[in-house]
């Protein structure tokens, strides 16, 4: 590993290349203040053994970093076929309502859950279309956080439209903050006929499976 990285930036390698690691979601690592590695969490499916899933983060710390990890700084939750499909599709969009004045975008999104109960999100601001957009995104995260409660913190990073081969697309970088630390998430989708259901989509795409294993994870 590079001398000139930061710690965080060699932590955010560490947690890439366990990412990388079969029937791995996610991963965060956390570390004491001098640095050293002190927990990582791990979240994968049920396909394998957790302890696989352990000797398989240790295998790969080694081989690439030389770095060996004692298997007890490391856990694995694991979600079972039903969750997963449930987290894929556990919120969807219900509507979206857009009012326009000569300055500004007043957005409204209303997502619909697994119960049929509703959350509504807005956002207000400038009335350009890329602000639109970024504007749909976050009435989207409102009313997902309405979803999940306080208990976690849901921010948009970052909004961006592009093609790709003849179609336009859209992409959504979303963070969660929780008691292991901060996760990034991306959600694309392509365009479809009204944009802004497109960034709604986007951003469930982004974070649907993992609000699902942190509503079990708060209830549990």
């Amino acid at each position: 590993m590079g001398e000139n990285l930061s710690r965080e930036e060699v932590i955010r390698h560490y947690e890439e290349i366990i990412k990388k690691i079969k029937d791995v979601v996610s991963a965060k690592i956390i570390t004491t203040p001098d640095g050293k590695i002190s927990e990582i969490h791990v979240l994968a499916n049920s396909n394998r053994n957790p302890k696989q899933i352990v000797r398989d983060i240790e295998s790969a710390l080694v081989a690439t970093f030389g770095s060996e990890i004692d298997h007890k700084k490391i856990s694995v939750a694991q979600l079972n076929k039903e969750e997963i499909f449930t987290a894929e599709t556990r919120l969807r969009i219900d509507g979206l309502t857009v009012k326009k004045s000569k300055y500004n975008y007043e957005v409204s999104v209303v997502l619909r859950d697994a119960e049929d109960k509703l959350y509504e999100g807005r956002a207000l601001g400038s009335g350009t279309f890329k602000y639109y957009l970024k504007l749909v995104a976050q009435a989207t995260i409102d009313a997902i956080q309405q979803y999940v409660g306080r208990n976690f913190l849901i921010t948009l990073e970052d909004i961006n439209a592009f093609r790709i081969g003849e179609r336009e697309a859209i992409a959504v970088l979303v963070s969660i903050l929780t008691d292991w630390g901060e996760e990034t998430f991306l959600g694309t989708t392509l365009f479809r006929e009204d944009k802004g259901e497109s960034v709604v989509v986007a951003v469930l795409n982004a974070v649907n499976r993992r609000i699902s294993f942190l509503i079990k994870e708060k209830t549990d």
